[in-house]
């Protein structure tokens, strides 16, 4: 009869143990790359973000890149991430998940001046303002 409950209690922990590692796994995905806190760099390591927009904060033309989140099948719904970089092309600030970030979501995302460029777009615009 022991060994039931033991059985079970041993399958929870598995199980627990599990759903850490893949949510620590996941958040190692989005953090940005080793030497990718400049827009360039971080495009290029990149497959493929899943939004990127320019946009006007405080005077000074800002990007964003909004990420693709990741999906594992263990992994609660989630946000994508989100990653601001300025005029010169260097990392500002960064989300893992817009949708558990309402500080970062009310700083960057309210912006009606935003458009839409592309992978392209952004790296010209960088090497034009590029010092």
């Amino acid at each position: 009869m022991t060994k039931k409950p033991a059985i079970v209690a041993a399958s929870l922990v598995c199980l627990l143990a599990t759903w850490i590692y893949s949510e620590k796994k996941s958040a190692q995905a989005v953090r940005p790359p080793t030497g990718g806190t400049s827009l360039v760099a971080f495009l290029e390591a990149q497959q493929q973000p899943g939004k990127i927009r320019s946009f006007v904060y405080n005077g000074k033309v800002h990007v964003e890149v909004i990420g693709k989140p990741i999906i594992s099948p263990l992994s609660l719904p989630s946000g994508s991430p989100a990653y601001i970089f300025d005029e010169t092309g260097a990392l500002v600030d960064w989300s893992r998940d817009l949708g558990d970030n309402p500080s970062f979501a009310s700083k960057w995302g309210g912006f009606s001046n935003a458009t839409t460029i592309s992978m392209e777009e952004a790296k010209q615009f960088v090497k034009t303002h590029e010092r």
